[in-house]
C-alpha cells in the first residue's frame, strides 16, 4: 500500500523528482516498439548526455592545467 502511496505523491504538482524517481519514471512496462517520436527522444536524450559528459570532462582537463 505504501508503494501505491508514494507513486501517487511523486506526480503532485511542483514536485520535483529524485534521481531514483526519475530513473524509474523512464521505465517502459510495454513490449512494443518505440514509435517515430520516441525513438528521437531516445537519440536526442542520449546526445544530451553525451555532450554533457564531454563538457565535464573538459572542464575537469581544465582545471587540472591551471
Amino acid at each position: 500500500m505504501r508503494g501505491i502511496q508514494a507513486w501517487g505523491s511523486i506526480h503532485q504538482k511542483g514536485h520535483v523528482m529524485s534521481k531514483c524517481e526519475n530513473e524509474a519514471s523512464k521505465f517502459r512496462p510495454s513490449d512494443r516498439p518505440l514509435n517515430e517520436y520516441e525513438q528521437e527522444q531516445k537519440a536526442l536524450r542520449k546526445n544530451l548526455e553525451r555532450l554533457k559528459a564531454e563538457r565535464l570532462a573538459g572542464e575537469v582537463a581544465k582545471s587540472k592545467d591551471g
